[in-house]
């Protein structure tokens, strides 16, 4: 097979491949959570079996140990509040709906059976029916199927996550074997350094968020601050919710320690997010993150919004690196296509 053949071969080939992912897209969520999860304790791994010579299986197993031990030391200090916190969530949006309706009565007459009729749609979003009560207990088992996959993907990944690169180069023509490794590792920089880097800034954010909205003393600083870390997974468009939601519960539910009136509640705890974007854009991302994706805000925006469009929730978290990995394969072609163009003119 000539080099010429072999390379369209592999393209057709890799076109095939996407399209089938693509078709069993929802049943893709575990590998690529684990995929990532890999991507983001494959140092810790290295460095324990490479520098105190840990076999690689311990190592992982030292890991995994560790990180359901903090899942569950967190859980149990959290937990007891969280649930608290919904409860009165929930109590609370009951109450809201209730003054939103009274409301909807003042409403002009060409307004009001509109507004009417979202408000029945919320409240029955709301509700538990028995249709729904009757597939919680298959959804349950669907979850702790995909985790129980996460959880095996996450350790063959971490095993041998190195070798399965090495055994996919050797189908590389020998002419671009070294242009390809050097791809790769460009690309896998950006992912490590965009995975690592929003795990923190997720952590960062829920802490800063939780004390900030405790000291003003709006309900449900807890729920609010998680919600609002887990956020920034979505770039532009998940602060822009969060920060949203948590000015409407501060509108209607008020500021606890301070003599604040509803509105100006609100603008104080938008002011609080802005700030702590700010602080994010100007002192933590630059050295975090790094700039690492060098994406125009408007090539983000777009990302997002079709890697939701595409393949739903896991879209939003792929989009971006996904879109960073294009731009360097990309800029690659652009360099191959200007290098032989400057040859043939010589």
């Amino acid at each position: 097979m000539t080099i010429r053949l072999r390379t369209a071969f592999f393209i057709v080939l890799g076109i095939l491949l996407l399209w089938f992912l693509y078709l069993e897209r929802e049943i893709l969520t575990p590998f690529v959570l684990a995929g990532i999860f890999a991507y983001v304790f494959n140092p810790i791994v290295n460095f324990l079996s490479h520098k105190i010579r840990l076999p690689r299986i311990l190592s992982i197993i030292i890991i995994y140990a560790i990180i359901i031990g903090c899942i569950v030391t967190i859980a149990i200090a959290l937990t007891s509040r969280v649930l608290e916190e919904s409860s009165q969530l929930t109590g609370y949006v009951h109450d809201v709906t209730i003054q939103i309706e009274e409301q909807i009565k003042t409403l002009p007459d060409w307004i009001a059976p509109a507004a009417k009729d979202a408000l029945i749609s919320i409240r029955k979003s709301m509700l538990f029916s028995p249709e729904y009560l009757l597939t919680l207990f298959p959804q349950a088992i669907s979850r702790i199927v995909s985790f129980i996959l996460f959880l095996f993907s996450g350790f063959f990944f971490l095993k041998e996550g190195a070798g399965m690169f090495e055994k996919a180069l050797t189908f590389v023509p020998n002419d671009y074997k070294i242009e390809v490794e050097i791809l790769f590792r460009r690309i896998n920089a950006v992912l490590n350094g965009y995975l690592r880097g929003q795990i923190f800034m997720v952590f960062l954010v829920s802490l800063i968020l939780f004390i900030a909205l405790s000291v003003l003393g709006v309900k449900f600083a807890l729920i609010l601050a998680i919600f609002s870390g887990i956020a920034e997974i979505v770039p532009i468009v998940g602060p822009i919710v969060a920060t949203s939601i948590a000015a409407l519960i501060t509108f209607f539910s008020g500021t606890g320690n301070f003599a604040f009136s509803p509105l100006q509640g609100a603008i104080v705890v938008v002011i609080v997010y802005t700030v702590t974007r700010q602080l994010q854009d100007y002192f933590v991302i630059p050295y975090i993150l790094g700039r690492i994706t060098k994406l125009h805000p408007l090539v983000i925006l777009f990302s997002v919004l079709a890697g939701e469009h595409l393949i739903g929730p896991l879209g939003l978290i792929l989009a971006v690196p996904i879109a960073a990995t294009l731009k360097i394969l990309l800029e690659y072609s652009i360099d191959k296509v200007n290098d032989r163009a400057s040859i043939k003119k010589s």
